[in-house]
């Protein structure tokens, strides 16, 4: 019985449905953020990419940016403070979505802070304050792409030897190569 002061309950580790419900709240609520990032912030880096010297610092580009990295960290680290445990779902084609998801995302990211940080255009001039808030939201997009990476294997679920013909058919071709019967690292800690 969980009652209102109940240790368990109140670590997200009772109820599993209350579990799963408050993860993919915070879930959603991280992903609305870099929805609401990724809305504004595309047009932006392209006009910024075509016509560097045209880019204008508005300050509502920046309520909105840290409007919607709010709600990116905010769902993070609350997840993070209540160690919330991964949904037990399985869809390996699901997980997998997410996965590329993600490194589609950290690659969006790469691409502005090596524009901005590395290729450094001289006509391409904003204050101080927008580069803060430029790493702000990159660590925040990299955050999401974690929690992404992290649901995603844990929607793959563990890797064994016969669970799936692919698998079964590179392992068998790691052996044979290797010319013993050799058992790869993953399978030895299972």
């Amino acid at each position: 019985m969980t009652g209102p002061h109940d240790p368990m309950a109140a670590s997200g580790r009772g109820g599993k449905s209350r579990g799963a419900l408050r993860y993919f709240f915070l879930f959603a609520l991280q992903t609305t953020g870099t929805a609401i990032l990724l809305w504004y912030a595309v047009p932006l880096v392209r006009q910024v990419l075509l016509d560097p010297g045209s880019h204008v610092p508005r300050p509502e580009n920046l309520v909105w940016s840290l409007s919607a990295i709010t709600l990116m960290q905010t769902g993070y680290w609350i997840g993070r403070r209540l160690r919330q445990s991964l949904p037990q779902l399985r869809s390996t084609f699901v997980g997998h979505i997410l996965l590329f998801v993600a490194r589609m995302s950290f690659v969006l990211a790469t691409s502005v802070f090596g524009f901005v940080f590395i290729v450094r255009r001289p006509e391409f001039q904003i204050p101080t304050s927008r580069y803060l808030a430029l790493v702000i939201g990159l660590f925040a997009l990299f955050c999401y792409t974690q929690e992404l990476e992290q649901l995603g294997r844990a929607l793959i679920g563990p890797w064994t030897k016969y669970k799936e013909p692919l698998s079964n058919l590179v392992y068998v071709i790691f052996t044979k190569l290797a010319g013993e019967s050799v058992t790869p690292a993953i399978l030895r800690f299972q």
